[in-house]
């Protein structure tokens, strides 16, 4: 068994698209990396990888084929992950020209998440940050039945009650897998001023009775901002450039809740 298939893993996931789970994700891994845990993130998103981009990388070449499974001891069964800023990376955006994307049915793309999970050769990890499409498909439903491993998912949630709304369907579905702990995070909470620093709403708030915060714990509240935004296209998130300070102390608590759920500090600092 690859060593990665023990390590607790935090997914990254939201009802629906265009929320910020990506940034949430790469963030995160980052600020956990801050805590002294050595994290591996995968980019599981595999019609929209992003990941790679966020952290300044890109493959220009184009792949003429793509391995999905490959027999142990063949050449090039392993994968090898990518480190960057102290974490080490594994996307399928690595694995095709950035101007290539990949179209597969639901059974080849959980063979190929499952590659990128336990056919890279990580070194020594903590935990896996998983970054997942968005929704309740086929990739999500390998990656939340994941077996021999704590499993925490993440619901990345916009203010607006369509999100709340499509969130609350991904907790019902997942209070299904009994040994899967759930936190929410609460992005885009407001637009951070360049000139003041203040905070304005940027979107409506969802009524009490249609929120999910009644059902799940906030761990975290992210404002936007543009400069880190135009940052993260550029391949510096916020962790790395320190540019909104609230951002990165929302980032810091939210890994600092999440290295306490997980409930043991990482394996080398014991």
């Amino acid at each position: 068994m690859p060593a990665s298939d023990n390590v607790p893993v935090i997914a990254v996931a939201s009802g629906k698209g265009g929320v910020g789970k990506t940034t949430v994700a790469v963030n995160l891994a980052l600020a956990l990396r801050d805590l002294g845990s050595r994290v591996g993130l995968v980019d599981a998103d595999l019609y929209g990888p992003d990941v790679p981009r966020m952290l300044g990388l890109r493959r220009e070449r184009e792949a003429s084929h793509l391995t999905v499974f490959a027999a142990q001891g063949r050449p090039a069964s392993r994968l090898q992950a990518i480190d960057r800023h102290g974490i080490q990376i594994a996307s399928a955006a690595l694995l095709v020209g950035g101007g290539q994307g990949i179209g597969v049915d639901a059974g080849i793309a959980q063979l190929l998440v499952r590659r990128l999970i336990s056919d890279t050769d990580w070194a020594d990890l903590d935990c896996l940050v998983i970054d997942l499409p968005p929704g309740t498909a086929d990739i999500q439903q390998f990656v939340f039945t994941l077996h021999g491993r704590k499993l925490m998912v993440l619901l990345v949630v916009t203010p607006q009650v369509i999100a709340h709304q499509d969130v609350r369907r991904l907790i019902a579905h997942l209070r299904m897998h009994k040994t899967v702990s759930l936190g929410g995070v609460a992005n885009m909470t407001g637009l951070i001023c360049p000139s003041c620093g203040d905070s304005t709403p940027m979107f409506p708030e969802a009524p009490p009775d249609q929120s999910v915060w009644g059902e799940l714990d906030k761990l975290a509240s992210i404002p936007f901002s543009p400069q880190a935004a135009a940052d993260a296209d550029d391949g510096r998130p916020v962790l790395l450039t320190q540019a909104v300070p609230q951002q990165v102390a929302a980032y810091r608590a939210l890994a600092a809740a999440v290295q306490a759920e997980l409930g043991e500090p990482p394996a080398h600092l014991n």
